[in-house]
């Protein structure tokens, strides 16, 4: 089941703050890196303008993104 996503400002203050609220249920592809994460990932956070929303891994996988190696977004 999928939800509507927020707006991107409201996303990327959500991963900024790594806001537990969106886990599995939104992800960030780094257009910079081409990796995508979990909101909550630990690692350095990209400037605004570099992030896309997903609402599934498969959407990133599909974009061209590949799993982070830190917060392991393709793992249950």
């Amino acid at each position: 089941m999928s939800f509507k996503l927020p707006n991107h400002d409201t996303l990327y203050t959500a991963l900024v703050a790594r806001d537990p609220s969106f886990e599995d249920r939104v992800y960030v592809g780094i257009t910079s890196t081409g990796i995508f994460c979990r909101l909550t990932c630990p690692a350095r956070k990209p400037k605004q303008e570099n992030c896309q929303f997903f609402e599934t891994t498969d959407e990133c996988i599909k974009s061209g993104f590949r799993a982070c190696k830190r917060c392991h977004p393709t793992l249950a």
